[in-house]
């Protein structure tokens, strides 16, 4: 019985825990530049709305959509100035409520990209966008506008992206009267250049801008259209005309050429006001972050926070220069276990370094929840130590904190630092594989906030290397490198990810055909070209690219838990649960009021304690496997018992009966014994009285 229950209650959480898994999370929030989309919204917004819309259907668990993700993200805020025309949006066809609108739009696979023009109605499903690159889905923008326009089935509202062919003196015809200047573009026919910033700039109100190709305008601009690149004139009401001949070579120096000419700036755009596009159903995904100090946020599309279900690993779509989880703890856990506390005394500036290495690690490590309440309880020990640490105590205090939902698992099978021998990668690669993730998801996490300090993490990364790790050589090194440049040069938030991937680099040259190389893993620039070909241009990496390819490999939703040793969640019961959430809100009442607070308001029966769940380290698993060994054990000796007990009653019945009733032979047997018996008697008496 007990185990037959077990093997349910185990299948059933699967079963759950897979739900969960292809359910939850997102790859985009409301901080990036889209709309995010979803199944109540999904008809209300782009059903018959006067602009066009260009939506990514995506599945949040799908390898390509996580890579996609952030070209998407990039493309969203390089056409961001379009909404007047087209906007960009993403719905999760992951989420089961979205299911049945990904099926009416007839979603096959993902990502998808589906245009939509003005005034859409339900059941069109759309005209596929197949570019996958910024520029190029730019162009398919560009193109399907121009369609739309030119069968009359844009709006009134759109850019006129249709070529101008007649005379400039006729041009104002059909400007509304609220334009004070309008700009034509001169330029050749098949350029996007000129619909691209008329596009840009459509916008803002008080100017207008045509394109003029090919034939169009006659005498007048002929002369004009022999120019390399595009030549703009200026015109006003007035009748004043300026000429900029070979303005300018690509779109964003003639955006910029016109805006400076005119005073216009980007907050001038009714949709650049903050929270005006975002949905306020997505605020909820506002955090891109990690290990924000809310476990329930972390990962929450890969691991499962249900108390009653176990905290499984993720093992979706990996790609060739995968990030692996099993590493990064496997260098947390070598780093704290080893390095650390090998120094006999951690005081002064080093015990400041530990701090603020674990600081980081709590806010900005996408740990699994277990590890993140391990880090979380060892930071507040160090911070609440005075003045020094011994390194015995704290191996003791690594040890004590953990439990069931404390954990920082050992040493475990390295993937993607695995070397061709053990002396080769292994720690090494996993510390830089966890700088790298540190670094790229605290940009991703806090890096619109404006009180974000870009020099924090590698602050911290310096301050470990420079204490703690073991080998003198690389930590000198990376002193060096640190001290050159780090501090003046990372300013900005994605400052410091692009600093640690340009150590990174130099470390590998410097390493390269080094004794510590290994073989089978050459030290190679990175990303190589495999791995990243939109990082390079001939012999050299393009540091943009390579920004939103670390962004891409190292956020916590494109790393790997394939490997991690399973942490088995503690099992609550109802009971526990509500006892756990009113523990918790009675706390931070306590802690805002400084009051104290009557159990009995809470109505929780002390009378019923709880089931002991982790008494001498048992899990509610274990337990039932033991009753259920228990009762098989009962069976078996009851059922010895029960042979042992009826053979005896047999035995004993047997020889009652054939002694009670002796058979013919035996009383014959029995007679002739006893006369035998009385003749020897007899005899012997006789020869006592013949000796007297």
């Amino acid at each position: 019985m007990g185990g037959g229950r077990t093997v349910f209650l185990l299948l059933f959480s699967l079963q759950l825990s897979s739900s969960f898994l292809f359910s939850a999370g997102s790859l985009y929030n409301s901080t990036d530049e889209l709309v995010i989309l979803d199944h109540n919204n999904f008809h209300s917004t782009i059903l018959g709305t006067e602009n066009a819309w260009v939506i990514e259907f995506y599945n949040s668990w799908c390898g390509h959509c996580i890579n996609f993700a952030p070209t998407w993200k990039l493309f969203a805020k390089d056409v961001w100035d379009w909404q007047h025309t087209i906007k960009v949006g993403v719905i999760d066809c992951s989420v089961d409520d979205s299911i049945p609108i990904c099926r009416e739009y007839e979603i096959m696979s993902y990502p998808s990209i589906q245009l939509f023009a003005a005034r859409t109605s339900k059941g069109d499903i759309g005209k596929a966008l197949n570019s996958r690159t910024v520029e190029e889905m730019g162009k398919s923008l560009v193109d399907f506008l121009v369609e739309k326009q030119r069968a009359k089935n844009g709006s009134e509202s759109w850019v006129n992206l249709q070529p101008y062919h007649g005379s400039l003196s006729d041009i104002w015809k059909g400007v509304p009267s609220s334009v004070e200047h309008l700009v034509v573009i001169v330029d050749h026919a098949g350029s996007y250049t000129g619909k691209l910033v008329a596009l840009d700039l459509g916008g803002y109100s008080k100017i207008a801008v045509r394109v003029m190709e090919g034939g169009g305008g006659g005498g007048e601009v002929k002369e004009l259209r022999s120019a390399s690149n595009p030549t703009v004139i200026f015109m006003d009401r007035n009748g004043r005309k300026e000429v900029v001949d070979n303005a300018a070579e690509t779109r964003k120096d003639l955006t910029k050429l016109i805006m400076k000419k005119y005073n216009l700036f980007r907050s001038m755009l009714p949709f650049n006001k903050a929270g005006s596009l975002k949905d306020e159903g997505s605020k909820k995904n506002e955090v891109e972050g990690a290990g924000d100090g809310r476990p329930e946020e972390i990962h929450s599309d890969k691991l499962n926070y249900e108390d009653d279900l176990p905290d499984t690993a993720y093992t979706g779509s990996e790609r060739r220069d995968q990030v692996y989880m099993v590493d990064i703890e496997n260098a947390v856990s070598y780093a704290l276990h080893h390095e650390v506390v090998q120094h006999k005394i951690i005081s002064g500036e080093a015990l400041k370094a530990l701090q603020d290495f674990l600081d980081v690690l709590v806010l900005y490590l996408p740990a699994r929840p277990a590890v993140h309440e391990f880090l979380s309880r060892l930071h507040k020990y160090t911070t609440t130590q005075g003045d020094r640490i011994l390194g015995e105590k704290l191996a003791e205090n690594i040890k004590s904190l953990q439990d069931q939902e404390s954990v920082l698992p050992d040493q475990q099978q390295w993937i993607g630092c695995k070397g061709s021998e053990p002396k080769f990668r292994g720690y090494p690669c996993g510390l830089w594989t966890t700088f790298h993730t540190i670094t790229v998801n605290a940009v991703l996490q806090d890096g619109n906030n404006v009180n974000f300090s870009p020099k924090k993490t590698l602050q911290a990364i310096h301050g470990y290397v420079k204490h703690f790790f073991s080998c003198s050589y690389c930590s000198k090194h990376f002193q060096e490198m640190y001290a050159l440049d780090a501090e003046s040069s990372v300013n900005v938030a994605d400052d410091g990810i692009i600093w640690l991937w340009r150590g990174h680099n130099k470390v590998n040259k410097r390493l390269r055909g080094d004794a510590s190389e290994d073989p089978h893993h050459k030290k190679e620039p990175f990303p190589s070209r495999v791995a990243c070909p939109a990082c390079w241009d001939n012999n050299q990496l393009k540091e943009k690219d390579v920004l939103a390819y670390l962004k891409g490999i190292y956020s916590k939703r494109a790393l790997s838990f394939k490997g991690t040793q399973t942490i088995v969640a503690p099992v609550l019961n109802r009971q526990a649960k509500i006892k756990k959430v009113l523990d918790s809100h009675r706390a931070e009442k306590e802690r805002k009021e400084g009051l104290t607070v009557n159990k009995k308001h809470y109505n929780i029966e002390e009378e019923q304690p709880l089931r002991p769940l982790h008494t001498w380290g048992f899990n509610s698993t274990d337990v039932s496997l033991c009753v259920f060994l228990y009762g098989i054990s009962t069976i078996i000796i009851m059922s010895v018992y029960c042979m042992v007990v009826i053979r005896r009653k047999l035995r004993r019945r047997k020889f009652f009966e054939t002694y009670k009733q002796p058979s013919e032979g035996l009383k014959k047997y029995l007679s002739g014994a006893h006369e035998d018996i009385i003749a020897r008697v007899h005899s012997h008496l006789k020869q006592k009285e013949a000796a007297c």
